[in-house]
């Protein structure tokens, strides 16, 4: 779907003014579905719910919508998703989950976890794109030879995460590695290529969004504020699932003092890796490479 042309400026404007766009659908939940995914005794009242996720590769930017908390029952289901102008670039992958938010007793053909996602839908693609003379996203991102830049590591590094400028932190891509920037460039959405690249960003952007959280939970000020504008945006993605509580005033809280208390860092670490592990989504990228069967 291409809506570039509907948020493209008009002639004698500069620059697009939508900061937000939003796309309404439905999604359908098949009762087939349910039948296979959840046992005879879960059925009537399935303990799941029902999200889309959002994803941009070149800004490197993840989230999700919430469409129906458990239970999710069989039936149509209204979707809204919201886009913001500053969070994206390009195309915005959008796709929908199934994932069981209780565990269950036993194993067999069930899954018994929760957080567990029993079932996907088709991805839709949104053409976005940006202003050529628009500010890019907080988090710069550029391609490098780190053995020709001072400040950079040495090494065989894959990336740097670049906090001098707090305000606007930047990840730097070490163009020492040809064959997995050339992969990382890759425009298409299936095949081997495009789904080695989605496994590398799924492994950098976990590292990248752990940095980040810590530097966002460690600059939160005694009245629960922070300075930039790419710390509240961390914040307000993660704190909230980390401590599983709807207050963000609440959550980023929690996170400080965790942060503060030596004793609380193992905990603190578990939280964040869980959370992470649920936002990325390794598993589906890994799965997806080698169904491909690693043909590159």
């Amino acid at each position: 779907m291409d809506i570039a042309p509907a948020l493209a400026p008009d002639e004698e404007e500069e620059d697009g003014e939508w900061t937000t766009v939003t796309i309404n659908g439905q999604l359908n939940v098949p009762e087939e579905t349910v039948t296979a995914v959840f046992p005879e005794e879960e059925r009537e009242a399935p303990p799941a719910k029902l999200y889309v996720t959002m994803r941009c590769h070149e800004t490197i930017y993840r989230s999700r919508e919430i469409v129906s908390e458990s239970p999710t029952i069989p039936g149509m289901y209204d979707v809204s998703v919201t886009i913001r102008k500053e969070d994206v670039r390009g195309t915005v992958e959008l796709r929908p989950y199934l994932v069981r938010t209780e565990d269950r007793e036993g194993h067999g053909e069930y899954a018994p976890k929760k957080n567990f996602r029993v079932a996907s839908g088709k991805i839709y693609n949104v053409v976005v794109d940006r202003a050529l003379d628009e500010e890019p996203p907080a988090i710069d991102g550029e391609q490098v030879n780190f053995s020709q830049v001072s400040h950079l590591p040495d090494g065989d590094k894959l990336y740097y995460l670049d906090f001098r400028n707090e305000s606007r932190p930047k990840l730097w891509i070490n163009a020492d590695h040809p064959r997995i920037t050339e992969v990382l460039q890759s425009r298409g959405s299936v095949g081997a290529e495009a789904r080695m690249r989605d496994v590398i960003l799924d492994q950098m952007s976990y590292g990248v969004w752990m940095q980040l959280v810590m530097r966002a939970g460690s600059a939160v000020n005694e009245s629960g504020d922070v300075e930039h504008k790419w710390q509240q945006t961390v914040l307000e993605t993660f704190a909230r699932n980390m401590y599983d509580v709807d207050d963000i005033d609440e959550a980023v809280r929690r996170l400080r003092s965790d942060l503060d208390d030596r004793g609380s860092l193992p905990h603190l670490m578990q939280r964040l890796d869980n959370e992470l592990q649920e936002y990325v989504d390794p598993r589906t990228q890994l799965i997806n490479l080698m169904e491909e069967g690693l043909q590159i």
